[in-house]
């Protein structure tokens, strides 16, 4: 059997168990790259040298980042096949590689300072989308697919139980609803104060939140319009996930307990959250320390 071969049994068994989305991307590594270098290899006579020059190969022309999800994917296919006995590749002898993630940015006081008043100036269906995210973190994906519908002002609490994916496949890009990323997404996020007082002034019957009727905004355009607004407002140019990482370091630093953060952003463990998101600054670090007593 070729690695072109096992990569396709391979994908087929993952499809059981991930969303399109991902699944696509899995494709586009082993189209893009694995299948480039070891396509046309037999699996039974692969050694790890085989597997070394393909992982020096790609590291000439990949990021880190991306050469460490390239080789998170030739592990699985090779796992896999170890496991119905087609090859006998160790996996610990396979390297993981490295890489310096990027410094987290969040907007500054002044920065939200004037997203919020642009907002209360002349609020419309997109407006109010971003006052959601300011006070909810969701993703993009969500905020797109979110209706009024999902919104229960009695109980003031706002359900997240789909997403907006973007496919990729055989050259051409589409848009579907599905569910939220993971099984952990789908949640109820308690609607915040200032929230309610602005939704309850502004709701509507049915629709989505973002254009006020039955069609839902594309995750692109949105995108878009938000670096549109960024400009408008002499703010540096930011993707939208900033907005996500902005509330949740809010509520970090706000001392809103970490385990309802955690379920409020979706995440499937604390873990995640910590290791995100609590990152204290030098001068947080000093206060701390002046709780040290010796004796």
């Amino acid at each position: 059997m070729s690695f072109q071969e096992l990569s396709l049994i391979w994908l087929e068994y993952k499809s059981y168990t991930i969303k399109k989305t991902s699944l696509m991307q899995y494709k586009r590594i082993i189209n893009h790259y694995l299948n480039v270098y070891l396509g046309d290899m037999k699996v039974c006579d692969f050694t790890i040298q085989d597997i070394l020059k393909c992982i020096e190969n790609m590291k000439c022309h990949l990021s880190n980042k991306t050469l460490q999800d390239n080789i998170v994917t030739l592990k699985g296919i090779i796992r896999y096949g170890n496991t119905l006995g087609y090859c006998h590749i160790p996996l610990e002898v396979i390297p993981n590689i490295k890489y310096q993630k990027k410094e987290m940015q969040i907007l500054s006081n002044q920065e939200l300072q004037l997203i919020e008043d642009y907002i209360f100036l002349d609020t419309d269906d997109k407006k109010i989308g971003l006052m959601i995210c300011l006070y909810t973190g969701i993703r993009l994906g969500e905020i797109c697919a979110l209706t009024w519908d999902d919104i229960d002002l009695e109980n003031r609490r706002i359900e997240i139980n789909k997403t907006i994916h973007r496919i990729n496949e055989k050259g051409k890009s589409y848009t579907i609803i599905g569910t939220p990323k993971t099984v952990h997404s789908k949640r109820f996020i308690p609607i915040h104060p200032q929230l309610y007082h602005f939704l309850l002034d502004r709701q509507q019957r049915s629709g989505y939140i973002l254009t006020g009727t039955n069609k839902y905004l594309d995750p692109r355009s949105y995108q878009y319009y938000f670096k549109k607004t960024l400009a408008f407002l002499n703010i540096q140019d930011y993707k939208f996930h900033i907005l996500r990482h902005t509330f949740a370091t809010k509520c970090v630093q706000c001392q809103i307990d970490v385990k309802s953060l955690s379920e409020i952003l979706g995440y499937s463990s604390v873990t995640i959250t910590l290791n995100t998101y609590v990152h204290s600054s030098f001068e947080m670090k000093k206060a701390e320390m002046v709780k040290y007593k010796l004796f």
